[in-house]
């Protein structure tokens, strides 16, 4: 009777090393990799499992961005409704 209760620790506690590297194992592939990627800002791509840098438009287009003007504090709001629907 007490060889299967020794046998029985053994057997959970190789489960719970087992568990233990699988958790490990699944973090160390999965998770932490995904972590350093977006905590550097740049963008996960799970299909490829690959860290990718954002490109703006104006690096692929070659157009310098465009200057708008800040809004003046006198101005009056735009509109509030949405514009009317198209005779039916």
């Amino acid at each position: 009777m007490e060889r299967w209760i020794t046998h029985g620790k053994l057997i959970a506690l190789a489960a719970f090393f087992v568990a233990s590297a699988i958790t490990i194992f699944y973090q160390a592939y999965y998770v932490w990799p995904v972590q350093r990627c977006e905590g550097r800002g740049a963008w996960w791509d799970t299909k490829d499992r690959q860290c990718l840098d954002p490109i703006p438009i104006w690096r692929i287009t070659g157009r310098a961005l465009a200057k708008y003007p800040a809004p003046v504090s006198g101005s009056p709001p735009g509109p509030k409704a949405h514009p009317p629907v198209p005779g039916r």
